[in-house]
């Protein structure tokens, strides 16, 4: 048993030792606003990823740290990022395109740092070069041609038999990735259909319209909105005994086939890291967009044995992780 005295007194360690570890984190430059188009709660998967990097430089969720979702109302997004610099915000980190649109004209003179995976920022005007931005944008963005390519041939690798795709598209983020893989699967000689879908009727619509699942795969391209609908979607497509493939290892945890794309807990800090950068004076034009440089690939075998697939030897040895 733990005497009273004792207690106390290891209590009051503790105490100190936060403290100490409050006084030893670096004081913020400035605050740093983040705006999304769903969810900015605690709990949401992006905002946990990103706040030991914010802790670590010594920001306060709330206070130098200021965040705003739009829980998937866009047009409350340009009241939003407005919100924010009112707020003190010196830098936005923007998520998904219909966010980095949203701050970039509402608040046109504020830099903006994009978590952006579905947009092309050179083919789009965000900037000049991906080395070298020129504006007031920059942040991390992926090679949507190289992307696109993977993904078709890692679901070709998966179902051999694949020689039609299904592109479900959200219609809120651009077309560059939508245009980028169409044009990959015509130089792969591969028929594609497009369908627009983000509500779960509209997937469940998309998923009724798509015909004869023989030699049919589905491609679920990019969108920051997905997370809420992926396991209805894997389901849809599961029923179907559909194929499927995107982009980050939660969807494949919530039922798709398989996911190629960029580790989230590696890569999206980095834009926290950009924010803090800018607000400690460097411009966001000279500051290079960030590429991820590890990608991972997941695959759920639940799903395939679901759906009747048997995952070949070579595509199990290139993933990271295989879903029991």
């Amino acid at each position: 048993m733990i005497g009273r005295r004792p207690l106390l007194a290891a209590s009051a360690a503790i105490g100190m030792g936060a403290d100490a570890a409050r006084a030893q984190a670096p004081r913020p430059p400035g605050r740093i606003g983040y705006l999304h188009p769903r969810s900015a709660d605690a709990d949401a998967a992006t905002v946990q990823i990103l706040r030991p990097t914010w802790q670590r430089l010594g920001y306060v969720e709330g206070d130098s740290f200021v965040l705003r979702g739009a829980e998937g109302d866009l047009a409350r997004l340009p009241t939003l990022a407005r919100e924010l610099v009112a707020a003190g915000a010196g830098v936005i980190i923007a998520v998904g395109p219909s966010a980095v649109r949203a701050a970039r004209q509402a608040v046109p003179d504020t830099s903006i740092v994009a978590i952006d995976l579905e947009t092309d920022p050179v083919r789009t005007g965000l900037a000049q070069s991906f080395a070298r931005p020129g504006g007031l944008v920059t942040g991390l963005f992926v090679d949507q041609p190289s992307l696109a390519t993977k993904w078709i041939s890692l679901l070709r690798e998966a179902v051999p038999g694949t020689d039609r795709l299904a592109i479900v598209w959200d219609p809120t983020t651009t077309r560059d990735q939508l245009e980028l893989a169409v044009e990959a699967a015509a130089a792969m000689r591969i028929g594609t259909s497009v369908f627009e879908a983000r509500s779960t009727a509209e997937i469940d619509g998309a998923f009724a319209r798509m015909g004869s699942p023989q030699g049919l795969g589905v491609v679920q391209l990019g969108s920051p909105g997905f997370a809420v609908v992926a396991a209805h979607f894997a389901a849809a497509a599961i029923r179907r005994r559909l194929p499927t493939i995107s982009f980050l290892r939660q969807y494949a945890m919530l039922g798709l086939l398989l996911t190629y794309g960029p580790s989230q807990e590696s890569y999206f800090p980095r834009a926290v890291v950009l924010a803090d950068r800018i607000l400690r004076g460097e411009r966001p034009g000279t500051l290079p967009i960030e590429r991820p440089d590890r990608f991972e690939l997941v695959l759920n075998a639940k799903t395939a044995a679901a759906i009747g697939v048997r995952f070949p030897a070579s595509l199990q040895a290139q993933s990271d992780e295989v879903i029991e």
